[in-house]
């Protein structure tokens, strides 16, 4: 297990001042990097021998947005490798202890240099050790199985330099913020999944598709006519967040029902 302590920073958060969903991932996807790096196992060692780890999914559950300035200690552990796959759970607890959000995430060990996925060395396993599998309800599969009718189309994305992250691929975190774009504005997530693809790069074009119902959405990003990325959002029931400004309580304010 590794495990790092920060406090929420300012530039990390929603308007509500609260860290936002795409900060949240960004914790977790540290705190693996994190991992790797006090393994020696780190960014340094993927460029030298072509070797590393990609995500493939994620789900994600938040059970509370830490405020700005919170103190939140985040932790991660793998607890299963088989064949070239490593599955990997991750933390974010309060001061307090209570629980904010917990994830289950899913890992291929990959050839860099030839663009494939390759059976888990040993050393590797040295490395990270297994710790027991975190208990979670409603454990959904990694696949999302996307509509085929009923979405919407938006407008098509095309990747920056900005977008890329030391693989030369749009980094996990960017693909989750294109997608969130596509959501009305001010809405909480309760559960996050994703699931990737394959791997887009500079100058490729991405079309987002969006279907609704109820408190889900289903977001995909299309590439060359076949999905990139897709993830699957199911809202916290009757929640919007609350810009800060003077005299507001930061806490969440709940929407009238209408029948």
């Amino acid at each position: 297990m590794y495990e790092f302590t920060s406090r929420i920073r300012y530039s990390e958060c929603a308007p509500d001042a609260r860290l936002s969903l795409p900060g949240l991932v960004n914790y977790f996807q540290d705190c693996a990097v994190f991992h790797a790096i006090n393994v020696n196992r780190g960014p340094d060692t993927w460029k030298n021998e072509h070797y590393g780890w990609i995500i493939t999914s994620w789900q994600i559950i938040v059970n509370e947005y830490p405020l700005v300035g919170e103190e939140v200690t985040t932790a991660t552990w793998a607890y299963k490798f088989k064949g070239f796959e490593a599955d990997r759970n991750l933390t974010m607890k309060g001061a307090d202890g209570r629980m904010l959000a917990y994830a289950n995430s899913n890992w291929a060990y990959f050839d860099t240099a030839a663009l494939r996925p390759i059976r888990v060395p040993s050393y590797e396993l040295d490395a990270y050790g297994i710790d027991p599998e975190l208990p979670m309800e409603n454990k959904a599969p990694r696949r999302i199985r996307l509509p085929q009718e009923n979405y919407r189309t938006k407008p098509e994305i095309r990747i920056r330099a900005s977008n890329l992250d030391t693989n030369g691929h749009v980094n996990n975190e960017q693909y989750i913020a294109m997608m969130i774009a596509c959501l009305p504005a001010g809405i909480k997530v309760e559960e996050l999944r994703v699931q990737y693809i394959s791997q887009a790069r500079l100058g490729d074009v991405l079309i987002p598709k969006v279907w609704h119902e109820g408190n889900e959405y289903i977001v995909w990003l299309d590439m060359n006519g076949k999905p990139c990325c897709a993830s699957y959002f199911r809202l916290r029931e009757g929640e919007v967040m609350v810009p800060i400004a003077p005299g507001i309580e930061l806490a969440p304010v709940k929407t009238e029902e209408k029948g």
